[in-house]
């Protein structure tokens, strides 16, 4: 009996297995066994023709690990074509959000942290993040982020809202929170495999120069501040 080409769906959040109507102007996934093996067929002569592996020209689960899910889906465009779409979902967001990134804020200063990022193989300025933590809320997840990335209390902490980071290509969600630290010398104690840098603190009216200046370029971070800028919090347009 051949198996249904379609069972991972069955693995994925509900959000994430939403099929779409190509009809209505939405990237359809395909489910008739027939339009599947005809895209994958397709599939295989395009990386045949690319002198590529044409044992690749799967749809399914791709790569799978203890951090990720790669996913190639069988899809049908509005036009009425269809190919194979990637999507990446993370393993800690499969059952909500996949973590938390915070503004800190403390004596009219926003505190940054500088960090190596092995995708960019750079250092970037960004917000503290990351993943849920197991058995913690998000707001006790961005608490406990806070402690180890800066090394600070927390006084006040606020949730304002929930972004997307690259809806092109990632399905995760972050939590986004606007914390007020308590007063002290920030004393970081990163986890294994992070390379932090120094901490720094900003005025708010610097924030759009060093923007401009490309020392701010981390999506998430872009993100957050625009988030809080919405809601009156950061007056980054103000001296």
């Amino acid at each position: 009996m051949q198996s249904d080409p379609l069972d991972y769906l069955s693995r994925l959040p509900e959000e994430a297995r939403y099929l779409g109507d190509h009809t209505k102007g939405e990237i359809e996934i395909v489910t008739d066994s027939q339009a599947i093996a005809e895209i994958v067929e397709t599939y295989r002569e395009k990386l045949q023709s690319l002198n590529l592996n044409s044992d690749l020209a799967s749809v399914g689960v791709l790569l799978e690990d203890d951090h990720i899910l790669v996913i190639r889906d069988p899809v049908r465009f509005p036009s009425g074509q269809t190919s194979t779409y990637f999507r990446v979902l993370q393993r800690a967001g499969l059952d909500g959000p996949l973590g938390v990134v915070m503004l800190p804020f403390c004596d009219g200063l926003i505190y940054l942290r500088k960090i190596f990022r092995h995708a960019t193989r750079r250092w970037e300025l960004e917000c503290p993040k990351g993943y849920k933590q197991k058995d913690f809320s998000l707001a006790e997840t961005a608490k406990n982020e806070i402690s180890e990335e800066l090394g600070l209390e927390v006084k006040d902490i606020r949730d304002i809202g929930s972004l997307a980071s690259d809806t092109g290509l990632s399905a995760g969600i972050i939590q986004a929170y606007w914390v007020v630290l308590e007063g002290g010398k920030p004393h970081p104690s990163p986890e294994e495999g992070e390379a932090f840098g120094p901490i720094v603190a900003i005025a708010p009216r610097e924030i759009m120069e060093k923007i401009r200046a490309g020392e701010i370029r981390d999506g998430v971070t872009l993100s957050v501040l625009q988030l809080a800028q919405a809601q009156n919090l950061l007056p980054l347009d103000k001296d």
